[in-house]
């Protein structure tokens, strides 16, 4: 099943003049302001990684209990999802968190300027399981 995370949330987004004709990950990270054990440190880690890539963008918006499992109490949860320059979805959004610390943060930052692998680069730690919604129930 894919989730277009920006649909679910009625956003729409803009191509800086930066992003458009160049090559690479392009991708949108939607962070959840709403965790309550967010600290500034995870917060700039991930504002740094999307920085430096001129194809990324970084949306803070409430709680994406919509699309993962949230544990509000043990650190932020994100959902970043690879897109096309013009931002609409190319891939399967993966589901982010519990992001604890500055090395949390940094861990995932590496991953997103590596273009994303599916090669466990990201710790099986730091992946959010899909909220209960969206997994298949046997019978």
């Amino acid at each position: 099943m894919r989730i277009d995370i920006k649909q679910a949330h009625g956003w729409s987004a803009g191509v800086s003049n930066a992003a458009r004709g160049r090559q690479g990950p392009f991708f949108t990270l939607v962070v959840c302001a709403s965790c309550r054990a967010v600290t500034d440190e995870v917060m700039d880690g991930l504002r740094q990684a999307v920085r430096g890539r001129p194809h990324g963008v970084m949306v803070s918006t409430g709680c994406l209990g919509i699309v993962l499992r949230c544990r509000r109490r043990r650190g932020l949860h994100a959902a970043v999802q690879p897109c096309a320059v013009d931002h609409r979805p190319t891939g399967a959004v993966v589901r982010i968190g519990p992001l604890a610390t500055a090395a949390d943060a940094e861990a995932v930052g590496a991953w997103l300027r590596t273009g994303m692998p599916d090669d466990g680069t990201l710790p099986d730690r730091l992946r959010a399981a899909p909220a209960p919604r969206h997994v298949a129930r046997s019978n």
